[in-house]
């Protein structure tokens, strides 16, 4: 089957997603990648996905044309945040890569693309899987309810308003909607009673390249691997700095800590100013931090969706600590698969305790790593999707077919 696979940035394994998903799909499917260029780092990745698609077209996105976006959309009921992305010279490029390739289903994902698929929805007769992800207006309230900055504070709200507005008509326009977990489909469905047509598919993580390594793991260290150019990621680790890891350094002033993530933004970088703190910036592989940490942190304030990050570190064996809004998405049990906690005291008193109990940080890393074997593989991912292809496909076949039986009975 040809699916064309569409995407806001290109697929790699920061963007884990669309990369692991492409991946596996490729396996049974010719797959052929359109995405935009925003950043010309990502170029550098091509390569890496390009292994596994019989095509991979870009779209470069100036600055300038996507700041132009946004102030258009000032005065509309679009986001802002969906308006940065449209653009007309992808649109053109889908068609001209639908008719060349004869592509018999499209998979796009995030909101970012969505306007745009509409846009080809209504002028080529081709299924469209749309992959919202995650709820965006819930990320949103979130941010909102999270935000201390008070023009910062209503520029969200603004967004928010309107994407509570935008999210649900938009997703109301496509016939076959996918999402990461039960949570986020749930919180869609809230909006309206026309979007009972959301499928799950859940994330997943390559236990083979994810898998515990067997040196020893170095006392006391502590280590977050995110996309910091992300702002919840960014905001959970200066947060972290700030009110846990000091109440962490009372009970064991030896601790220390790792951040690894693509993209620091400059109040992240500020924090190796303490020489008990380490910013990476990007690495190509952030395996051997996990690897060699006590205990993997995740200290989210604002999260929606499936968070990667937590999969990954339990995959690896990590013991890890989470707050509740890491794992909503996720199947996970407290003190059986991470321990979860909530407020400083609490989190930095869970940190304390797996670095002084080595027992439980291994039994916790066990458990952890076999949870995501059972619940969470790519490829049973791919099969959901692959199911859902040929069922869109086939109904289309039959709706030709009766529209054809119509005609012949008419005439």
């Amino acid at each position: 089957m040809r699916v064309l696979y569409v995407t806001p940035y290109v697929p790699s394994r920061i963007r884990v997603r669309p990369y692991q998903l492409i991946k596996a799909l490729s396996r049974t499917h010719e797959i052929l990648l359109v995405s935009l260029l925003c950043d010309d780092y990502e170029r550098e990745m091509v390569e890496d996905i390009a292994q596994y698609c019989v095509s991979v077209d870009l779209i470069s996105l100036p600055k300038w044309r996507a700041y132009a976006n946004c102030l258009k959309a000032l005065p509309t009921q679009m986001p802002l945040r969906v308006a940065y992305y449209q653009s007309s010279s992808f649109v053109k490029l889908l068609q001209q890569v639908i008719r060349d390739h004869k592509i018999e289903v499209i998979h796009g994902e995030l909101i970012k693309v969505a306007p745009m698929l509409h846009t080809i929805q209504q002028q080529e007769h081709i299924p469209i899987i749309y992959d919202s992800v995650d709820c965006i207006s819930f990320y949103l309230k979130q941010q909102w309810a999270a935000s201390g900055n008070r023009f910062k504070r209503a520029f969200v709200y603004s967004e928010l308003k309107k994407m509570e507005h935008f999210e649900p008509h938009l997703l109301s326009t496509f016939e076959h909607v996918v999402i990461t977990s039960a949570y986020d489909k749930q919180l869609l469905q809230a909006f309206s009673e026309q979007l009972e047509h959301i499928q799950v598919v859940s994330n997943g993580v390559d236990t083979e390249y994810f898998t515990p390594r067997s040196a020893a793991r170095i006392a006391d260290s502590l280590v977050f691997c995110a996309k910091l150019d992300y702002y919840p990621n960014a905001q959970a680790i200066l947060l972290f700095c700030q009110h846990i890891l000091p109440l962490v350094w009372q009970r064991r002033p030896q601790v220390r800590l790792t951040i690894v993530g693509n993209n620091p933004p400059p109040a992240v970088r500020a924090l190796s100013a303490d020489q008990r703190i380490v910013v990476t910036g990007y690495v190509p592989d952030i395996r051997p931090y996990l690897a060699s940490a006590a205990v993997a942190l995740s200290p989210l304030v604002v999260a929606a969706g499936m968070q990667n990050k937590v999969l990954e570190a339990l995959a690896m064996e990590t013991p890890m600590v989470a707050t509740p809004g890491s794992c909503r998405s996720l199947q996970t049990i407290d003190e059986k698969h991470l321990l979860i906690a909530e407020g400083p005291q609490a989190f930095a008193r869970a940190i304390v305790r797996l670095l002084e109990n080595p027992q439980l940080a291994e039994e916790l890393g066990t458990t952890g790593r076999q949870y995501v074997v059972e619940k969470h593989s790519w490829r049973q991912a791919a099969r959901t999707l692959s199911a859902l292809y040929q069922s869109v496909i086939q109904q289309r076949e039959l709706s030709r077919h009766l529209v054809g039986a119509r005609s012949e009975s008419l005439s």
